[in-house]
């Protein structure tokens, strides 16, 4: 590609995408930018609403995803990198609340995710008995959360414990580990650039293998991935 790479991120998603000051950062975004640069490939990136990533990728306002969630679903529409972090759905409970370790502890109880995350469909795929309240955001599960209009939130590992410790720390009963895993890639439409992907996967490699995924990771999170 002759032009900058347009690679889109959903903000705020703490801690893989942010804006800071007018910079796109984030665990993520910081990176596939260091992976991009590595490569030598020119880019930008282009922050927006989760409801909007989908769109501005398969419209081609956008080249890329910084980061998404690599469901049976969404590999129908998009290819992906090898994985940047393995991550997942994980549950949130009141700090009052009993905990809900599993998703098969939920049934009878209000469930709070986005509509448009990774996690609503598997949920209601898989857990009939359990009801769906649409967050609409992460900030909004927890709003909703924390004003008894669910009863357990169901949220990505990484992401639901930086917005529950900013927004509400000690309100909420923070998960140890997910309920399933989930990997998240790099994310180009299925006729998207293959070359740009297989350029993604091989600074990769050499990112871990030198320390940088590493030291990125834990730049963000404090602490060192339950896997990687």
């Amino acid at each position: 590609m002759t032009r900058a790479v347009r690679v889109g991120f959903d903000v705020p998603f703490e801690p893989f995408g942010l804006i800071d000051a007018g910079r796109a950062t984030g665990m993520l975004v910081e990176l596939v930018r260091s992976l991009l640069d590595r490569a030598g490939v020119a880019h930008e990136f282009v922050a927006m609403t989760l409801a909007e990533t989908e769109g501005a990728l398969f419209g081609g306002s956008v080249d890329a995803l910084a980061f998404k969630g690599v469901t049976p679903e969404r590999r129908h529409t998009m290819r992906f990198s090898a994985p940047l972090v393995v991550s997942g759905g994980a549950t949130f409970t009141r700090i009052d609340d009993a905990p809900a370790a599993t998703l098969a502890a939920c049934a009878g109880r209000r469930v709070v995710t986005p509509r448009k995350g990774p996690l609503w469909s598997h949920i209601e795929r898989n857990f009939p008995d359990i009801a769906l309240v649409d967050g609409d955001s992460y900030e909004g599960s927890f709003d909703a959360l924390a004003n008894d209009r669910a009863d357990v939130a169901a949220l990505n590992l990484h992401a639901g414990i930086a917005i529950a410790q900013r927004l509400h720390p000690g309100r909420f009963r923070l998960p140890a580990e997910p309920y399933t895993p989930l990997e998240i890639g790099f994310a180009i439409a299925a006729s998207g650039p293959a070359d740009l992907l297989a350029t993604v996967d091989r600074a990769l490699v050499a990112a871990r293998a030198d320390g940088t995924w590493q030291r990125i990771h834990d730049q963000w999170t404090g602490r060192p991935p339950a896997a990687a």
